[in-house]
């Protein structure tokens, strides 16, 4: 019985991953652009163990831009089933405040190349089909938290 059970929790585990929407004054968003893959992303990345979606969204805004900036509210929650490896939850915080310009910014070199804001259009060109509906979603949604399964609202 215990062998069933370790089986199904192995199965059912869910990739997390939290990042970091960062606005400008004129409403643009602050994207990194990854020194390991070509899309452009919003400052995050993968929850380690123990950790939550909250406090990985904090680590990762220190570690990737030099910033240590209270994580604010919660933006969304994306569920993307990608039928080859495990299904994944993808959080979005939204980091309140002063807009921090990018010249500001402690680039961690090893990892990200440049940063820069982004006009909603400019994001669906840099950043991956997905994280570009994933952040047009919460700019466009009436009340936050929005649920959203691969990118799009779901209920």
């Amino acid at each position: 019985m215990a062998a069933l059970l370790d089986d199904y929790v192995a199965r059912s585990r869910k990739a997390v991953a939290a990042g970091c929407l960062l606005r400008d004054a004129a409403g643009r968003v602050l994207l990194v652009e990854p020194t390991y893959k070509p899309n452009w992303e919003v400052p995050g990345g993968i929850a380690e163990p123990g950790e939550s979606p909250r406090q990985t969204a904090q680590r990762e805004l220190g570690e990737e831009l030099g910033l240590d900036l209270p994580v604010g509210r919660l933006l969304c929650v994306d569920h993307l089933a990608t039928g080859q490896r495990a299904d994944a939850l993808r959080f979005l915080f939204a980091v309140d405040g002063p807009p921090i310009p990018v010249d500001a910014l402690v680039l961690q070199a090893a990892e990200i190349r440049s940063a820069r804001y982004c006009a909603p259009a400019e994001v669906a060109e840099r950043a991956s089909a997905r994280l570009a509906r994933r952040v047009a979603a919460c700019l466009a949604a009436p009340h936050l938290p929005v649920y959203l399964e691969d990118g799009i609202p779901a209920g």
